[in-house]
């Protein structure tokens, strides 16, 4: 995987693109997208207890369109701009009404093309794109409480960006891992969404959540494969669109965690998109991290349960 840098650095530049897929026990290839694990997919046995198999009558694993199964009610968390709580000025909008849920909403109407926009809280950051077209994005308050301040910047040329916009608010969440149940920029869906409906179809009937996780983390190793064209050629900015990576059924690390991500949020289940660095082979890779009996626990969909890499080998540098 690679990290793009300039004076702004883009939260996740390039991701994947020296991530192998799913590996054997035996490990993984870096960065050559011929090596060992290529176009494999793990098939797993669904070791949830109860609810809609994965497994046909001749013992293979099956897929599941999108809605195809459940029929009842989807519920999500859905970000609201409820306009109590507003800065900005010049075409920006910063609604601050829901921090205590552990989000923004942004949205800039005028004529700059470029724009960037960095979340702040004592000595940590996150910067992201910043879309112009007039629409509201969501940025997660992940870093806890305290006095926020949120920076946009306009692109001048290069890798240079001017600021625009500077305001700041106190962030008191009575749960601050309440941040990790509504969609944002880097996990973004909706109720409408493939990702939610087969999330629903597979925990339709299920009520434990870690069997929910285990039941989500099973099909996705199953269902996807790892896209190695898309690792060599990826961009600075991509940002996942869930709808298409189920359609193609394939991705980076980028797009399993998101997806990953996604589908457990729409189950009320608090869950991290984590990036960081993976040892011994330095990769720089993407997993996550769900909040299961009262601890988080390691998960990571790319490599799969047949990887030989261990959470120690884990170092987290951002989290979404």
């Amino acid at each position: 995987m690679c990290l793009k840098k300039g004076i702004l650095i883009l939260a996740v530049a390039c991701i994947c693109t020296g991530c192998a897929g799913p590996s054997s026990a035996s490990g993984t290839s870096q960065g050559n997208p011929a090596g060992a694990g290529a176009g494999q997919e793990s098939k797993n046995e669904d070791r949830n207890p109860s609810g809609i198999s994965m497994i046909d009558a001749e013992g293979d694993w099956k897929e599941i369109e999108p809605g195809s199964v459940y029929d009842g009610e989807i519920s999500i968390h859905v970000p609201e701009a409820s306009g109590t709580t507003v800065y900005g000025e010049d075409g920006f909008t910063v609604d601050a009404s829901h921090t205590d849920d552990g989000y923004i909403m942004v949205k800039y109407e005028g004529a700059v093309s470029a724009l960037k926009l960095r979340v702040i809280l004592g000595e940590s950051q996150y910067t992201y794109d910043l879309n112009t077209e007039g629409q509201y994005e969501v940025f997660p308050l992940q870093m806890g409480n305290g006095l926020y301040e949120v920076k946009i910047f306009q692109h001048v040329e290069g890798t240079r960006y001017t600021p625009l916009q500077s305001v700041q608010f106190e962030v008191n969440m009575p749960d601050t891992d309440r941040v990790f149940v509504f969609p944002s920029q880097y996990v973004w869906y909706t109720n409408a969404d493939s990702a939610v409906k087969l999330s629903y179809d597979l925990c339709g009937n299920l009520t434990d959540n870690t069997d929910k996780a285990e039941r989500i983390y099973n099909y996705i190793v199953n269902l996807m494969s790892y896209d190695y064209e898309l690792a060599a050629t990826v961009e600075s900015g991509y940002i996942p669109d869930l709808e298409q990576v189920l359609k193609n059924k394939k991705g980076i690390c980028f797009d399993y965690s998101a997806l990953y991500a996604s589908m457990l949020r729409a189950q009320d289940i608090p869950v991290r998109l984590v990036i960081g660095y993976v040892q011994p082979e330095n990769i720089y890779h993407a997993w996550n991290q769900v909040y299961l009996d009262g601890k988080w626990v390691w998960k990571d969909p790319t490599f799969g349960p047949g990887d030989s890499h261990k959470e120690d080998n884990y170092a987290q540098e951002r989290e979404y």
